[in-house]
């Protein structure tokens, strides 16, 4: 494809860095919504993973949230 001028290394690249900005976030927040969280956290996460993209969606996914059971 070099002849019609796209090179196609650079093209995945730039294919793969689009799919981490948009997707992982989308991804994230999906996962968010379906976890029993409430209130402050399910704020806090959902304003990083929309404020701080790919940082903020792989602390989502290092971190794994969970709901606090109250005894």
């Amino acid at each position: 494809m070099q002849v019609v001028g796209i090179n196609v290394g650079f093209l995945l690249v730039q294919l793969l860095s689009i799919i981490l900005l948009i997707g992982l976030p989308i991804i994230s927040l999906i996962d968010l919504s379906k976890k029993k969280l409430s209130g402050a956290p399910l704020a806090i996460w959902a304003l990083l993973i929309c404020a701080v993209p790919i940082l903020g969606a792989l602390a989502y996914w290092i971190v794994k949230p969970t709901a606090e059971t109250r005894n």
